[in-house]
């Protein structure tokens, strides 16, 4: 009589090639989803609030325009003129038909400035523009 592992089982072994797949698929998304998420939050605007402020859709060419307290425009972490933006959004236009701007416009900054952002996406064809703003809390009465 013999004692030990029967000849036909095999141990069994856990397949760590499609494991790290995985791993490796869902690190490159979380940074990828960050390094947008950040672009958007690290310039210094505080967004007005709005009562009817609602969350939109994100769209495939969507671009940040970010209006600072001080005027200046910032496009991608870049300061810009208003002929740049407007060379920019040409070519945005071009090549993404039907995308989105949304201009994110400081609370105490000047309304120019926002009207020149609208002027340059009205030149470059650019009809969804939108503002960015905070959802108003509602008021607790005491």
């Amino acid at each position: 009589m013999k004692f030990g592992k029967h000849p036909f089982q095999t141990e069994e072994v856990i397949q760590l090639t499609a494991l790290v797949d995985v791993v490796f698929v869902v690190l490159i998304f979380f940074l990828s989803t960050q390094v947008y998420g950040s672009l958007e939050s690290e310039v210094d605007v505080q967004l007005p609030t709005a009562n009817s402020a609602v969350a939109g859709e994100r769209t495939r060419g969507e671009i940040f325009i970010n209006v600072k307290k001080d005027g200046k425009i910032v496009l991608n972490n870049r300061e810009v003129t208003i002929p740049e933006l407007q060379e920019i959004l040409i070519r945005v236009a071009q090549n993404f038909p039907g995308g989105a701007v949304i201009i994110r416009g400081d609370r105490e900054s000047l309304l120019g400035n926002a009207i020149a952002v609208l002027n340059c996406c009205r030149k470059a064809d650019i009809q969804n523009v939108s503002f960015a703003a905070y959802a108003e809390e509602p008021a607790v009465s005491p």
